[in-house]
């Protein structure tokens, strides 16, 4: 063996290391990290023989990272799909939170809004680091229990539509989505090219041929106004409100807008005020040709919403079909979450992923400053490098708050710390859904260049991954990442 499951994995076994746990605690308003507390002295940091890495942040320096949550998986879809055309995606578009949020966790879910836990485990190739997890479920609701649905359907019929099968994608999308709603849901329709025009008036999903025969009718046509379709789509969804239940705007599109307003900067403008008033966005990506990626996670960003990708007939099942509740229902609103780390365990950390939802550490509690939605029954992950001073400490050297804002309006925090005696003493030791996480972080940090990537080879990272269907009872999700694994890999 060598690598991850060879030597460095021997040295790895040799630390002392623990089980995934953390306390727990909740309550509305708890005193957490953020800046109640942010003037409080540190103690000095005993002086240690490990070495500042460059790319860790100091906590002597800053101790807090703070970021809104994100539920989005387009990134990791559209890499999948780019994989299986032969092709590849920029380093840009790679982002490490969508690829692990694409992928099922081991939290348990809370009663209500959010639950938050804390785990880590040592890394084979660095020992004197830990991979940290901070998991974030949301509570599940039930496709009876929801309100009933209004969506506004945005669809891009534009010429780009036509190519590399984005057109039957989308329908096929469509379809899924509209056989899932109930008879008393609605729907209407906006179709955009050169202009926008209202192809299916709010009808009822009693009359559900009728608006599957408007999702047949849908063809590619000329230049594409994406801001003129948002406009028309946010239009009609406000002329759909109604007390009692939940309207929101899905789009469909590959992401290119040539004619109109074109900036998305311009684009995004009106869609973060009609957030504010309770419309959320589902950007729906298609098509590996001629994409914009940045628009539409931006797009969804701003629209308290979220952001997939479709690139098979089955993708459109797991996102429209099985979670379509998952889809549609908010379990919580602004929701950001603040990670606390102690200079005197730790000598430096860096947040995986997460570089567009980025927050200042004194908005943490500021609840003007928007947040991110997380929807029912969804799970998302922050996975931190984190180099300690003291493997063995029974303190808690990180606290994890997740602070949002519940039905009532009112502010929720929920908190959970980890101690080094707690972290796992390898990956075989941890969390099989850990060691799952691992993989993938390697697999991005892999794609772009990142900092691991020249200290474990392709051959190492297959040899994990190659443990994980086992570990996880054969989840197809895995046994696929298994593959993609191999294919950029050799």
């Amino acid at each position: 063996m060598t690598g991850l499951t060879g030597a460095l994995l021997v040295a790895a076994v040799a630390l002392t290391g623990c089980s995934a746990s953390g306390s727990t605690s909740d309550g509305r308003e708890a005193v957490g990290p953020g800046p109640d507390n942010a003037d409080v002295p540190y103690p000095d940091p005993e002086t240690s023989e490990l070495a500042v890495d460059p790319d860790l942040t100091d906590p002597a320096q800053d101790a807090l990272s703070t970021f809104a949550l994100d539920i989005d998986t387009g990134s990791y879809t559209r890499f999948r799909d780019a994989v299986a055309n032969g092709m590849s995606i920029d380093p840009s578009e790679v982002r490490t939170e969508e690829f692990v949020n694409y992928f099922a966790q081991d939290y348990a879910a809370p009663e209500s809004g959010l639950g938050v836990s804390v785990d880590g485990a040592a890394l084979p190739f660095e020992p004197e680091h830990r991979l940290v997890r901070v998991g974030i479920s949301s509570a599940p609701v039930s496709n009876a229990a929801r309100d009933d649905a209004d969506l506004a359907l945005v669809v891009d019929c534009s010429g780009s539509m036509g190519d590399a099968g984005k057109m039957e994608t989308t329908k096929t999308a469509l379809r899924t989505l509209v056989a899932s709603l109930r008879s008393t849901d609605r729907v209407g329709m906006v179709c955009y090219s050169t202009e926008a025009r209202t192809v299916l008036e709010p009808t009822s999903l009693s009359e559900r041929d009728g608006v599957l025969a408007a999702i047949d009718d849908l063809a590619p046509q000329e230049s594409t106004n994406a801001a003129a379709g948002l406009a028309l789509g946010y239009d009609m969804a406000m002329s759909m409100r109604t007390e009692g239940r939940m309207t929101r705007v899905v789009l469909i599109s590959d992401g290119v807008a040539n004619v109109g307003e074109t900036d998305p900067d311009g684009i995004l403008s009106r869609i973060s005020t009609e957030a504010k008033s309770g419309i959320n966005l589902i950007s729906v990506g298609v098509g590996i040709t001629t994409y914009n990626d940045h628009l539409l996670e931006q797009l969804a960003d701003q629209g308290d919403g979220w952001h997939v990708y479709i690139d098979t007939e089955a993708e459109a099942e797991r996102v429209f079909a099985t979670g379509l509740t998952g889809s549609l229902v908010v379990a919580a609103t602004d929701a950001r979450a603040q990670v606390e780390f102690d200079p005197a365990q730790v000598s430096g950390y860096r947040l995986l992923g997460y570089e567009n939802r980025a927050m200042a550490d004194e908005d943490f509690r500021n609840d003007a400053v928007d947040g991110g939605e997380v929807f029912a029954g969804h799970t998302t992950t922050a996975l931190y490098e984190v180099a300690l001073r003291d493997s063995k400490s029974r303190e808690p050297f990180v606290t994890a708050t997740v602070r949002y804002l519940d039905d009532s309006g009112a502010a929720v925090e929920r908190s959970s710390t980890l101690a080094g005696s707690a972290c796992a003493t390898s990956p075989r030791e941890a969390s099989p859904r850990l060691r799952q996480d691992l993989v993938v972080a390697l697999l991005t940090d892999r794609l772009v260049g990142g900092p691991w990537s020249s200290v474990v080879s392709g051959e190492d990272l297959r040899a994990e991954a190659e443990t994980l269907p086992a570990a996880l009872d054969g989840d197809p999700d895995v046994t696929e990442l298994v593959d993609l694994v191999h294919q950029v890999t050799t």
